[in-house]
């Protein structure tokens, strides 16, 4: 008896959409752990002073935000620590059909006397591009930025408009330096968005305190707006026509991504040049 083909239905038709419809992936919630732990090691190591800092940063702005001294300081550790905890996991916001069809192997197992035994069945699906948000990489990021912002607006109107224009700056310089990757998305050299927004901050505001808030909002919401938003507004097209299936995560490089990381080393290092 010849094995049924699991391309075929029973009838020995290849399934139409709707019943490709069935294998769709809809989950909300996709957990993505760094590419490799190797990368992983890499990352700790160069940064590891940086990673020293952060809840000392953290607490810093969170103090700005109007806590007491004390709850801030207990409160920027905790907020580093969900930014490492939360960066695998992203919330998906859109999934955009391609329109074509890939095949996929799954491998799921069958028990033979309480030994697992591998079995791969090939599936059908249909290809999609999946628009996503990464929760320790942007939304922790993001919101403490926009706090921040809001902060600054009801103390100065002068550090409001420079805060503006640092993320402007940034804005159009990680626009200008990133690039649409096929099978990545989009990528922009890690060390550009901070380092621009740290120089942006330092010719325009020369008190130390204000500048550390400054140029983590610049950094983070910066690399946002031109890396993330902009520039995949121009490449989506080319990902949905010609590159295939992936998944586009805002922040969702792990808490490695350039948002997370710009709002940090921004911070770090403008104390160095105000």
């Amino acid at each position: 008896m010849t094995p049924p083909d699991p391309l075929r239905d029973e009838e020995g038709f290849a399934p139409g959409p709707s019943s490709l419809e069935e294998d769709r992936h809809d989950k909300r919630i996709i957990v993505s752990f760094p590419s490799h732990p190797l990368v992983f090691m890499f990352y700790l190591v160069l940064l590891f002073p940086l990673f020293l800092a952060a809840p000392y940063i953290f607490g810093y702005l969170s103090y700005l935000l109007g806590l007491p001294k004390i709850t801030a300081f207990l409160i920027g550790p905790l907020i580093f620590l969900m930014s490492l905890v939360l960066s695998p996991i992203n919330i998906v916001i859109k999934r955009i059909r391609t329109g074509r069809q890939l095949l996929v192997f799954e491998q799921r197992y069958v028990n033979f006397f309480g030994i697992p035994f591998p079995v791969i069945t090939p599936k059908i699906v249909m290809q999609e591009v999946v628009l996503a948000i990464n929760v320790g990489g942007a939304i922790i990021p993001i919101t403490m930025s926009i706090l921040l912002l809001f902060r600054i607006a009801m103390f100065s109107a002068v550090y409001f408009v420079e805060s503006l224009v640092v993320i402007a700056i940034t804005a159009a310089i990680s626009y200008a330096s990133s690039r649409a990757i096929p099978g990545v998305g989009i990528a922009v050299p890690a060390f550009l968005p901070p380092l621009t927004s740290v120089i942006a901050t330092a010719l325009l505001v020369h008190e130390t305190f204000m500048a550390m808030p400054i140029a983590y909002i610049g950094g983070v919401l910066g690399s946002l707006i031109g890396a993330d938003l902009l520039r995949l507004s121009k490449e989506l097209e080319k990902f949905i026509e010609q590159y295939g299936a992936t998944m586009l995560s805002i922040g969702g490089a792990g808490t490695f991504d350039g948002i997370y990381l710009s709002g940090l080393i921004a911070s770090l290092f403008v104390p160095l040049f105000t």
